[in-house]
């Protein structure tokens, strides 16, 4: 496939695609079949026959390898019932109204089978699937997506509180819905927005517009509950019905608590899995069952999914995971077993575990993206880290190739952060600047930055007459390139003191700009990632671009009290990004991205160790319609696009 092929965005491409998607294959009722544990609850009298539980024209999904068979549970492992990022994306969350291509070359029409898009990408037309219903037998229509829509997003007094994702704006504006039917559904900007259907696959806006059954929350909203809202506000222990509505049905809103509507056996979903054992029930596993009217079916008309139930055991710690998977007790997982150190448990116990490791890519920029905090709330240590030249210094100071040698048994290219080069946008003097390893050059560089003054310990002093002192903490997968680092900044006089974070601490300090530095992997590798994640170029994000949330939230909103308002070539970033995503062409798309790489190669604000190796998802031997190779990235979201729907066990 020709890199055109796979990243033409552009808005006149999105309506070919529209008009160019396959039809669905049609079956007759008497054709289509169903789980041996439904057709028992059919005799039962407690569900109705299979074809009524089906839209008219359900979803057709070609297998990977072939058709399977009905059965097995499917197990995995979580650290903690807050670590949601593998349950949203095998089982509850990434199953939207468009979905990415399972290479990741474009979206493609799911739960709305068809979306017309006018010539300057304004216009949106959701034509829905006709009789899909929520998994407790309730009519899924326009009016759940215009919930969400008009009464959610589209309500000023819950966007206070809870303000819609940049994902749903364009020209600063959110979009404006009209229903058209029962089953169509308009949203318009008030510019271009020629990303928009890419953002609606990826992992941060894909559930959005479907997981808010009307049915069952319009009782929170003070539009359709006039009689006891102050009463279900009161029991509820909040002060609002906004926050009674985000603990209610605002998954992310009450992340990891029990009271997480994703943890509630009786909250609807219209995924092909949902919640039976939760953590009121168990402190041990959390155990997802098959969604009786999930609106997908294989090329012979079996409704998927195929798996019965998922499993996700809780182990606390990722090393639990690895030796559980080392022992053969998951049968399919990438997250917690890609770090580096656990490559040799994982290789050599595959006989044994009787699993198949598959090769999975990142999509990142870098697999290690380091991020001083350029916003920090101290004004001595926001000086210091915005010094360019003292970014150099330690950049310069960094052993990559120790490091790789090290934690990476010698696999990987020293790099700072760029996108890869097989992404059509790769800048090798971005990727090669100030990588060299080179102790007496960053000396120079931290003397030239204006801190050449030591104390009697040989600590650099700031601009303060004091040392300069980096509270290196990171969270646990970090924690081996973390030390390096840290040992590395010690050697040319930075007062570095190394710790391990627990994740959701390291998250309020973010959240209240009080962290010095952040490790994470750097967005952005690959084009369509790049577009849409491009956090680590230019600050969009007021919590994820950690070297500079605040200058992300002036982007926002310049009247926000916390606010810091950028430098100028920060400013000409977002006006360029703005320009960008309204595009009407990949050739101006192209050249509007180069025109911020330029400049982020220039700012230098945040450094990398590496391009991402390629990492490994792991798979037992009988679980079947998997890719030979996987992609692995938020954005996509890993691994819901491969269609978890028609995974099965081969018994």
């Amino acid at each position: 496939m020709t890199k055109k092929r796979m990243f033409v965005f552009a808005p006149v491409v999105l309506v070919v695609c529209a008009l160019l998607q396959p039809a669905t294959t049609a079956f007759s009722e008497g054709k289509y079949k169903e789980a041996p544990m439904l057709t028992k609850l059919v005799e039962q009298g407690k569900l109705p026959p299979v074809a009524e539980r089906l839209p008219e024209n359900p979803l057709v999904v070609t297998p990977v390898e072939r058709v399977g068979k009905y059965g097995g549970t499917w197990r995995s492992g979580m650290r903690t019932i807050a670590d949601l990022g593998l349950v949203n994306r095998e089982a509850t969350h990434h199953d939207g109204l468009v979905r990415w291509k399972v290479d990741m070359s474009g979206w493609k029409p799911n739960l709305a089978h068809q979306i017309d898009i006018n010539k300057d990408a304004t216009e949106y037309t959701f034509h829905l699937r006709k009789g899909v219903k929520w998994s407790d037998g309730m009519p899924f229509t326009a009016d759940d997506v215009m919930f969400w829509a008009e009464d959610l997003v589209g309500n000023k007094e819950y966007g206070l509180k809870y303000a819609p994702s940049d994902r749903f704006k364009a020209g600063g504006e959110t979009f404006k819905a009209q229903k058209i039917d029962d089953y169509t559904v308009k949203l318009t900007f008030a510019k271009g927005y020629g990303l928009f259907l890419l953002n609606m696959c990826t992992g941060e806006a894909n559930g959005e517009p479907i997981r808010y059954p009307k049915h069952v929350l319009k009782k929170y909203h003070p539009r359709y509950n006039k009689t006891n809202l102050d009463q279900l506000i009161a029991e509820a222990g909040v002060s609002s019905w906004p926050e009674l509505m985000g603990i209610k049905g605002g998954y992310f809103n009450s992340h990891g608590s029990t009271a997480d509507p994703r943890y509630d056996p009786e909250f609807p979903v219209i995924l092909p899995y949902k919640i039976k054992v939760g953590p009121k029930q168990t402190t041990t596993a959390l155990l997802y069952e098959r969604n009786p009217y999930y609106w997908k079916v294989d090329t012979e008309g079996n409704q998927l999914p195929y798996i019965d139930y998922q499993e996700y055991t809780l182990y606390n710690d990722a090393d639990a995971i690895a030796l559980a998977a080392a022992n053969g007790q998951i049968d399919f997982e990438w997250r917690h077993l890609f770090a580096p150190k656990y490559r040799p448990l994982i290789v050599e116990n595959q006989k044994k575990g009787d699993y198949r490791i598959i090769p999975t890519k990142f999509t990142y920029a870098n697999d290690v993206a380091i991020k001083l905090n350029l916003n920090h709330k101290d004004p001595v240590k926001r000086e210091v880290f915005q010094n360019k030249k003292f970014r150099i210094g330690l950049s310069h100071a960094i052993d990559r190739m120790a490091i790789i040698n090290t934690i990476y048994a010698g696999v990987g290219e020293p790099a700072n952060i760029s996108p890869l080069p097989d992404s059509g946008l790769y800048r090798e003097s971005m990727a090669k600047q100030y990588t060299e390893y080179n102790v007496e050059l960053a000396n120079k560089f931290l003397d030239e930055a204006g801190y050449s003054k030591r104390d009697s310990r040989g600590i650099r002093l700031g601009p303060d007459g004091k040392p300069i002192r980096i509270a290196f903490e990171v969270i646990g997968i970090y924690v081996d390139v973390g030390e390096l680092v840290a040992n590395n900044w010690k050697a040319v006089g930075i007062d570095v003191h190394f710790s391990e974070i627990e994740r959701s601490h390291h998250a309020t300090q973010i959240f209240a700009n009080e962290h010095d530095i952040v490790l994470w992997s750097g967005d952005g590798g690959t084009r369509g990632d790049l577009y849409l994640n491009p956090r680590i170029y230019l600050p969009t994000s007021p919590f994820e671009s950690e070297h500079a949330t605040r200058w992300a939230l002036w982007n926002q909103n310049p009247d926000a009290p916390e606010a810091m308002e950028p430098p100028a070539d920060v400013k000409k970033q977002f006006e360029l990004y703005d320009q960008f995503k309204a595009a009407a062409s990949e050739k101006e798309q192209v050249r509007l991205m180069t025109e911020i790489l330029k400049i982020s190669e220039e700012q230098f604000h945040v450094m990398g160790i590496l391009f991402p190796p390629l990492t490994i998802t792991i798979a037992k031997n009988n679980f079947r319609n998997v890719p030979e190779t996987l992609i692995n990235s938020w954005a996509y979201p890993s691994d819901s696009p491969v269609g978890v729907e028609q995974f099965f066990f081969d018994q």
